[in-house]
């Protein structure tokens, strides 16, 4: 599944100036695996995509229902386990979602 979202941009925020420094992937990601959070091969990878690929938006990423809810707006609209998260979600909805835990990137 990976990182959660806000582990990941904290993580982001902090290694991130390396590479503008001129650091070398190798280097990098060293730094990363030795982070107090302890982060495995893959963490380490996934931040390090993140660093040297910050183009994906966080809107891009599918996302899927994994725990039932009320629509905010709308109580009357549920959406249940199984289904995908409507793309017109704003990223602020979906980051309260993630942190909730009722719903999970695909």
């Amino acid at each position: 599944m990976g990182l959660h979202h806000n582990t990941l941009k904290a993580a982001v925020t902090k290694y991130g100036p390396l590479l503008s420094e001129g650091k070398t992937e190798e280097e990098i990601k060293a730094e990363i695996a030795k982070d107090e959070k302890g982060f495995d091969e893959d963490g380490v990878n996934q931040i390090y995509d993140a660093i040297a690929n910050p183009e994906e938006e966080e809107s891009e990423k599918a996302y899927v229902v994994i725990s039932d809810f009320r629509d905010i707006d709308n109580f009357d609209l549920k959406y249940e386990a199984g289904q995908d998260v409507p793309e017109s979600f704003t990223k602020e909805r979906i980051s309260n979602l993630l942190d909730l835990g009722l719903i999970e990137e695909k």
